[in-house]
């Protein structure tokens, strides 16, 4: 059985910069599917299986730590980095990480290897209790 590749959500308005994100994540082995919207990523959320999610600060009549707050409700187990032009005051118990958007690739992709390696040794950790 091979391992499949993680799968990340995109979540932000400025559908450009989402789009270059999804092709970084591309090349690096990710999947990567793209919401400009909160309402469009909740849906997505609701059907679809995410090892993370990557969230904007600054979405239309929202911001990040709202959304953040209803992913949790609906997905625990996600983490959810939250990517913003600035650096934020306000945080949310909701969200695993931060991140400056001028950050650039290399931290983006260090930040979700943590996440998502972190996440697959605690499902296997728990498969093996289970055993």
């Amino acid at each position: 059985m091979t391992d499949s590749r993680p799968k990340i959500l995109s979540i932000d308005d400025n559908q450009s910069l989402n789009s270059m994100r999804q092709m970084v994540l591309a090349v690096s082995g990710f999947d990567c599917d793209l919401a400009s919207t909160a309402e469009q990523a909740l849906a997505m959320i609701l059907t679809c299986h995410y090892d993370a999610i990557l969230l904007d600060y600054y979405l239309p009549g929202t911001t990040g730590s709202q959304v953040a707050n209803t992913i949790k409700t609906l997905r625990p187990e996600v983490p959810i980095i939250v990517v913003t032009g600035e650096e934020l005051d306000e945080h949310s118990d909701a969200v695993h990480s931060y991140m400056v958007k001028g950050e650039g690739p290399e931290v983006l992709l260090a930040k979700l290897h943590s996440v998502v390696n972190a996440k697959s040794i605690n499902s296997r950790t728990m498969q093996a209790a289970a055993s």
